[in-house]
């Protein structure tokens, strides 16, 4: 264990800890982890006992209104979660210049599917930071929304490990199935560090509508280690160019040509090994952090749901 430590930099949880969570032999590299110091949001108790997302600090953003709830995971931690339901009445913004995310919109009829988007965000972030966004981008989508927290981030408890990701979106889909969401419509969506325990839930799970990996790496190992080679699925942290290859559904690669976190190539390696690849989207001229700003963002997406859900989604 020690040579490990020497090379990896962090400490390998026993293989017996790991295979309970299926997330591979090196389970928990802190320095792919990387919490905000304060958490960007509060939790509070309004009438009823009914939990809700506040902003981090007074006048700070406010959250918007969907269902929280603190979920108990397979490994012990307590995760915060919110589910953010697409309203029929909602006016998407208009966009007014080349990098608005958003785009008009149509009425969504209730009697159609609703997808409903999981998303597992990367690794600098927290609910707080997120969840105005892309509540903002799902709405545009004409989509519901569920985000939550991982193990030690934001509001929920416990130190950040590769397994506890794993139970953490476990845990959020379980949540999901018991609100009555249908498998089939839920659209899984990794960011960067997301796209690890997404892939490792659709490479176990094959009835999802399908993925969208964002900025995503195609090895957890090679990205914190670069001049590594080849590693073996069991003793990678997050073996993204596996579990790919296991994903049964549509997957959609998002990623941006001038990425100096994960490289470009990582994308492409990941879209070749893909069993269903859509069409990806390849953002020129966009960095690790932009992608989602660019002015093809969610017309993209909206083209990967209407293949999915019927060329009469959205329009």
């Amino acid at each position: 264990m020690g040579f490990f430590e020497s090379l990896f930099g962090s400490v390998l949880e026993p293989v017996g800890n790991v295979a309970k969570c299926g997330s591979g032999f090196a389970s928990s590299f802190g320095f792919v982890f990387q919490p905000p110091s304060q958490p960007g949001y509060t939790v509070q108790q309004g009438p009823g006992g009914k939990l809700k997302l506040g902003p981090g600090k007074q006048g700070g953003r406010k959250m918007p209104e969907g269902d929280t709830v603190r979920l108990k995971t397979a490994r012990d931690s307590t995760i915060v979660a919110v589910f953010i339901p697409y309203k029929p009445d909602f006016k998407p913004a208009k966009q007014t210049t080349s990098t608005s995310y958003s785009m008009a919109a149509s009425p969504f009829p209730d009697t159609i599917r609703r997808p409903t988007i999981l998303m597992s965000h990367g690794t600098a972030v927290d609910l707080g930071r997120l969840i105005p966004f892309y509540s903002e981008v799902a709405k545009d989508l004409q989509c519901n929304l569920c985000a939550y927290d991982y193990t030690g981030y934001g509001h929920s408890s416990g130190r950040p490990s590769v397994a506890d990701t794993i139970a953490d979106v476990d845990a959020v889909f379980a949540w999901l199935l018991r609100r009555g969401v249908q498998r089939q419509d839920i659209v899984l969506y990794g960011q960067s560090l997301g796209s690890g325990p997404t892939l490792d839930l659709a490479a176990r799970e094959k009835s999802f509508a399908g993925v969208v990996l964002h900025a995503a790496f195609a090895s957890g190992l090679r990205q914190v280690r670069p001049g590594g080679r080849y590693f073996p699925s069991w003793f990678d942290i997050f073996p993204n160019s596996e579990r790919i290859q296991q994903v049964e559904a549509p997957v959609c690669i998002l990623h941006g040509t001038r990425d100096y976190v994960v490289d470009i190539e990582a994308g492409r390696h990941l879209h070749r090994l893909a069993k269903q690849p859509a069409l990806p989207y390849w953002a020129e001229n966009c960095h690790h952090e932009n992608v989602e700003m660019s002015a093809q963002y969610i017309p993209h997406l909206r083209r990967f749901l209407q293949g999915i859900f019927g060329a009469n989604y959205g329009s």
